[in-house]
């Protein structure tokens, strides 16, 4: 039976350990990289030469020091393979496993594998959200629901007069009255569509939340669509709550999505830049969709504002509610058959923030 030699059995390992949706790495007993699979290099949003002898601690947390409760330094420890839960700075949940690679007994590395457990935390941690605050939520729905009961009895008997009434002065008054009831019952329901405020402040890198997604963002375009990430080789660190602007992204990118009539391209890029001596960190999302003429460009953050019959008007409100709350700002351009470029301003974070986050 022949046997196969060594340098193929390496390429195999290889080409399965690329095709293993965990982050695999070797670590030194320093805990610099020495070997890194596929899916480690992408998470990253770097090439393997800049990885490989560089500090673990250092490219995934920007820190200068090791990280607390590190598994792979206890594994270094204590010989045994150790397991640790730990959240990324950009709000994902991994269970990371350390096992040594031992020679005549010596821990001489660590093999780590970084298994993703995001979803699975969102959906245990939304349930028990769910169940907390459904109390309040009834309350608050009870509120809106009393409200517009009283707001469509004026709306109707204010109908009634418009249509019975001739005099012209008081015709007037009535239309300025039913304006403002619909006014009124408007921003009920915006009030409940804005429940979530920011709740998780932290300092972290865009880019990372950016790649991090790259995969489920893909997913929600059609095979149709190119999307292209241009990333920036800048740190691009902001505050705020990594899970708020991850439904930013959802939306904008399914807003784009829906812009584009049949083959089309969604671009996402990053940068740096300063505003009168201010650093800040852009986030751009262009499409080359239908594009929006000036009067929808005017009134595209408007409640319930909206040129799609099935959708309520309020992403982009939702949108620019979120950034506010990060303290940023968002401009959008876009004309008829030319696209839409929607670019959001952060205030730059810094490095020292991170490390004391």
């Amino acid at each position: 039976m022949e046997k196969l030699n060594f340098k193929i059995i390496e390429k195999y390992l290889t080409n399965i350990f690329n095709h293993i949706e965990h982050s695999l790495a070797i670590l030194d007993k320093n805990l610099n990289i020495q070997w890194c699979n596929k899916a480690y290099v992408e998470r990253l949003g770097m090439i393997p030469e800049d990885i490989l002898d560089k500090k673990c601690y250092s490219l995934w947390h920007k820190k200068i020091t090791p990280c607390e409760d590190c598994p792979c330094i206890k594994s270094l420890i204590t010989g045994n393979t150790e397991i640790k839960e730990k959240i990324s700075p950009e709000g994902r949940h991994y269970v990371l496993i350390a096992i040594p690679l031992k020679e005549d007994g010596e821990t001489k590395a660590i093999f780590e594998i970084g298994r993703e457990i995001t979803e699975k935390k969102i959906l245990n941690e939304t349930l028990r959200e769910s169940i907390k605050l459904q109390g309040i939520y009834e309350i608050i729905d009870n509120f809106a629901h009393q409200f517009n009961n009283i707001f469509n009895g004026i709306y109707g008997f204010a109908q009634l007069l418009k249509h019975t009434t001739k005099d012209k002065d008081s015709l007037v008054f009535i239309e300025k009255l039913i304006n403002s009831i619909e006014r009124g019952s408007k921003f009920i329901k915006t009030l409940l569509s804005l429940k979530a405020t920011l709740s998780v402040k932290k300092v972290f890198d865009l880019n990372f939340l950016i790649l991090s997604f790259k995969e489920m963002l893909k997913d929600m375009a059609s095979e149709k669509i190119n999307m292209e990430f241009l990333i920036s080789n800048e740190e691009c660190l902001i505050k705020g709550d990594p899970m708020h602007l991850r439904e930013v992204l959802y939306e904008l990118v399914e807003n784009a999505k829906n812009s584009i009539l049949d083959r089309g391209v969604i671009s996402i890029s990053t940068e740096k830049i300063k505003i009168d001596s201010e650093e800040k960190v852009v986030l751009k999302i262009s499409d080359t969709g239908k594009g929006m003429n000036e009067e929808t460009l005017k009134r595209c953050f408007e409640p319930f504002f909206t040129n799609e019959p099935r959708r309520f008007g309020l992403g982009l409100t939702i949108v620019k509610h979120i950034i506010q709350e990060h303290k940023g700002f968002i401009e959008v351009e876009s004309s008829p058959s030319k696209g839409t470029t929607i670019k959001i301003f952060f205030p730059s974070a810094t490095l020292q923030q991170a490390q004391d986050t």
